[in-house]
């Protein structure tokens, strides 16, 4: 039997394409969205038995977020994942990289929530993708930090708001992560962050949240792989 649907956005690779198998084992409906139509048409002929629909949005668009929302069926949950990010010392941030950085972290979020939020079920879990760097701001990351703290301050709003109906908001805070990435890179990809979580490790724990009954609300979960280090701290296992 369908456990309900669940939406994911950024959900043609790495993170999101791990959930939405995940989620799909777990046999939830998915709504997959991102802004490559044939990459989420492969993660949608890898989920199985369940019922996948995608749509190619860009969630930092408001009008292509609102066209997307009119269809969709009720809720179970929302998985907030779709992110983008580049490394550089403050000077060298032009306008346009910090404008990028936060039309997806913040100004998306903003846009997907208040489309859903009429659509979600009673117990319905939302969780949202942040970054360690919200708790520990490391330095040449101003535009993605920024916009992920105030992502975080975001959900911690909503979250006063849609307490009253039952939705549960849990906020995600993994360290590294060995998945696609600008970041300091030309755009990383799996295989080049040692010792990092994967993104099939960050997907079991969003598989886990949504496997709790509907009245447990695990608001933060700080986590890292043993063998990396959470925010500055040099406290890895080899």
């Amino acid at each position: 039997m369908t456990r309900g649907w669940v939406l994911v956005t950024g959900a043609s690779r790495g993170i999101g394409a791990a959930v939405a198998r995940r989620l799909a084992k777990s046999g939830f409906d998915l709504l997959l969205w991102a802004r490559d139509q044939d990459a989420l048409a492969s993660v949608a002929a890898e989920a199985g038995d369940v019922q996948v629909r995608t749509t190619a949005v860009d969630v930092g668009d408001a009008a292509q977020v609102e066209a997307a929302a009119r269809t969709l069926p009720q809720l179970t949950g929302v998985v907030l994942n779709a992110g983008s990010g580049r490394w550089a010392p403050l000077r060298e941030v032009t306008p346009d990289t910090w404008s990028a950085t936060v039309r997806t972290n913040l100004d998306g979020p903003y846009h997907v929530l208040r489309a859903v939020l009429p659509k979600l079920a009673a117990q319905a879990l939302v969780v949202g993708m942040l970054s360690d760097s919200v708790r520990y701001p490391h330095a040449e990351r101003a535009a993605y930090t920024a916009s992920k703290a105030g992502m975080a301050a975001l959900l911690e709003v909503v979250r006063r708001e849609v307490r009253e109906n039952g939705v549960r908001i849990s906020a995600l805070l993994p360290s590294r992560v060995d998945t696609h990435f600008q970041g300091s890179y030309a755009e990383a990809a799996p295989g080049t962050r040692e010792g990092a979580l994967s993104a099939d490790d960050v997907a079991e724990v969003v598989g886990g949240l949504f496997d709790l009954p509907g009245h447990v609300e695990v608001r933060h979960l700080e986590f890292a792989a043993m063998t990396s280090s959470y925010g500055p701290f040099p406290e890895r296992v080899t």
